[in-house]
């Protein structure tokens, strides 16, 4: 079977799969949320440890940047454990990410030294980005297309948790014998009651109908990279561009998200003396308005529009993020961080609601993590690097990490020139078989 049917193929069984259950629908959603809830959690660690972590390990800007950029990097492998879903199934895969998170998230907590916490935090991120990569397909292909975009958004939505609880314990654990270490530890035992949880999870209908349809005319799944290669493939294809335009627009946000989850905690509490508790009460606060914007850009993007909604809030973020780092009173940068996080997490949801409508089910889970977690997060990960060697030639750190702002500006800018409009179109138009032959 050449290319071009094996797609037909994929979107004919896309079509034919059987509608979940409304139930079943929440209750997976229910399944899925811990995903976003431990990526807030962890995020917020870093975000607000940074200086205590800088303390303990004696470490310059250059290496905190270089240790931020060293972490996220572990996010861009992930795509080496979620091409596994594409191969096994999302329910093997995702039921067993949470394990070897936790894991890891407790050898961080032991660490001896900054090379130690580098390499486990960074094995950890590889599981945790692979986590969320899969139950963002697993919502693609379970949810109807009137409800993806709001299901997503609830999805990021709940990461508000993870930072809520991290903000409050922070003040508390920052100051007592366990500091940044206990607050990786207390993480644990939640993990493994998820893990228990996700053993009830079932395969998704898309993903179920798909290998079906295989076994049934006789072929295999062929090689473990084989969802890469079909992702890759087409790279010189009429569709190609699209794939890189996302990766574009994740990279130009993520000159946000680098530099201000990697330096605001750093920025405030060494160069304009906060304290931990007004750290921790500012990253709660910013996260809240972040749920906010999730939510918000997830109601947007099922009624105006994918390009509206991102071009707002990549706009913002933008601004919020140099007025953050251009301030040194106090309520205005506490007001310029909930503004950036506001907008950012209402990017972010915007570019995955984009990501997810490219690829076909065979390849859908491999095909948004190298777009999202992989060529996407060039940006994010490079940034806090970036930051750090420009801190001492800029004059400081809030001048440096103020010339990222001009990343999402950029996105804007490729979303009014070159993004078109998804919104209200199945799976199996927006297939690369689809993409191929007629324009979205």
């Amino acid at each position: 079977m050449d290319a071009a049917a094996t797609n037909r193929a994929h979107s004919a069984e896309d079509a034919a799969s059987p509608a979940p259950s409304q139930r079943y629908l929440w209750t997976l959603l229910g399944m899925l949320m811990s995903a976003t809830i431990f990526e807030g959690y962890d995020i917020t660690i870093f975000h607000l440890c940074t200086p205590d972590i800088a303390r303990t390990f004696h470490l310059s800007d250059t290496v905190v940047g270089a240790l931020a950029t060293v972490v996220r990097f572990g996010g861009i492998l992930s795509v080496c454990v979620v091409t596994l879903a594409d191969r096994y199934g999302r329910r093997r895969v995702i039921a067993n990410t949470v394990l070897a998170y936790a894991f890891f998230t407790l050898l961080t907590a032991l660490s001896s030294g900054v090379l130690t916490f580098a390499i486990f935090q960074s094995s950890a991120q590889v599981f945790l980005a692979a986590e969320f990569g899969v139950a963002v397909t697993i919502i693609s292909e379970e949810f109807p297309d009137r409800m993806r975009g709001r299901a997503i958004s609830i999805l990021h939505t709940v990461a508000f948790a993870g930072v809520t609880a991290a903000g409050l314990i922070y003040g508390y654990m920052a100051e007592s014998r366990w500091g940044w270490r206990g607050m990786y530890m207390l993480g644990i035992a939640p993990l493994l009651l998820v893990a228990l949880l996700r053993r009830r999870m079932r395969e998704t209908a898309r993903f179920a109908a798909c290998t079906a349809a295989r076994e049934s005319g006789g072929g295999d799944r062929g090689g473990i990279f084989e969802p890469i290669r079909r992702c890759l493939a087409p790279m010189g294809g009429p569709w190609s561009g699209r794939m890189l335009l996302v990766a574009a627009l994740c990279n130009s946000i993520g000159l946000v998200g680098g530099p201000t989850i990697s330096f605001f905690s750093l920025y405030a509490k060494r160069d304009h003396n906060w304290s931990s508790a007004q750290i921790g009460t500012a990253i709660v606060l910013a996260y809240l308005m972040g749920a906010v914007g999730t939510l918000l850009s997830g109601w947007l993007l099922d009624r105006v529009g994918r390009r509206t909604t991102a071009t707002i809030f990549f706009t913002g973020a933008s601004a919020g993020m140099f007025v953050l780092f251009q301030s040194g009173h106090h309520g205005t940068m506490l007001v310029a961080m909930m503004a950036t996080m506001f907008a950012y997490q209402g990017a972010r949801t915007a570019t995955a609601a984009l990501s997810t409508e490219l690829f076909p089910t065979a390849a859908r889970a491999t095909g948004f993590c190298l777009t999202v977690q992989a060529f996407g997060q060039i940006g994010w990960t490079l940034a806090p690097l970036g930051v750090g060697l420009l801190s001492r030639p800029m004059g400081g750190l809030g001048n440096a990490a103020a010339l990222f702002a001009a990343g999402p500006i950029l996105g804007a800018i490729l979303v009014i020139a070159f993004v078109p409009e998804t919104r209200g179109k199945t799976l199996e138009q927006l297939s690369p078989d689809a993409l191929a032959s007629a324009e979205v």
